[in-house]
């Protein structure tokens, strides 16, 4: 699979709530330039979503578009997974902490207005370092739909890998079906989840989703150009304290 890879993290700032007109972006604002490293395989998801598989339909209506210009995911109980960097999120875990101001709009897609619009009430944990970018967080007026976590053990390499985000602020994207590698030497650390699937910035805090188990198994992060070449990395769930805290809330899947 090819790869299209954040050159930066995205600079985060609470945007006023856009307008979604048809086959037009969220807010019109791109201040990012794209890098697509071999041919772009990102496909708009269709207002009925009969361009994708049918087994994905579930998981694309659990993906959000968050006012920041991140992607966000839905995992029940009104509990939403992304990047620590789309939030204010330090070096050591922190707990408990404001996102007033920050809206989620869920399914956005080409020709169709948002199934519904939540807002973040609380970040139950985040964390931003060399090794782990994630943010786990609490909305109200959730989507009736959501994907599975993964809370134990790592995906092996080679696991078919899916993720639907919102790029560029724009409606649903798929990303199409890649592997997950081995780490590459692109200044990424190695103990952080590789992968080769399509996404941009806004891609940020996108599910990385086990195809055959239907299982969210990583948080996407960004990605590093070298030339023609680059890799996309995210965060293991479960290398971070999201299976703990999920725990502790007594979350049923």
């Amino acid at each position: 699979m090819k790869s299209l890879v954040v050159i930066v993290l995205l600079s985060v700032s609470v945007l006023s709530a856009p307008v979604f007109a048809q086959n037009t972006r969220v807010n019109q604002v791109i201040t990012h330039p794209k890098k697509v490293i071999g041919p772009n395989n990102m496909r708009s998801v269709s207002a009925d979503m009969t361009n994708i598989p049918f087994q994905l339909r579930n998981l694309a209506e659990s993906v959000g578009l968050m006012s920041m210009g991140c992607t966000g995911t839905h995992l029940g109980n009104g509990l939403v997974i992304s990047a620590g960097h789309c939030f204010d999120a330090k070096q050591v875990a922190q707990y408990r902490n404001s996102c007033d101001g920050i809206k989620i709009y869920w399914g956005v897609r080409y020709g169709k207005q948002p199934s519904s619009v939540s807002n973040c009430r609380q970040v139950l944990i985040q964390e931003l370092n060399s090794q782990r970018d994630y943010a786990l967080f609490r909305v109200d007026n959730p989507p009736r739909t959501r994907m599975k976590i993964r809370l134990q053990g790592h995906p092996e390499l080679g696991t078919r890998v899916t993720i639907f985000s919102h790029p560029f602020r724009d409606p649903l994207m798929w990303s199409g079906v890649c592997d997950l590698t081995r780490a590459i030497n692109y200044g990424i650390n190695v103990n952080m989840i590789h992968h080769r699937c399509d996404t941009n910035p806004g891609s940020s805090g996108a599910a990385i989703v086990d195809v055959n188990a239907m299982e969210i198994v990583g948080i996407h992060d960004g990605g590093i150009a070298r030339g023609a070449a680059g890799a996309n990395y995210g965060t293991y769930i479960d290398m971070t304290l999201i299976p703990a805290v999920l725990q502790r809330l007594g979350f049923k899947q």
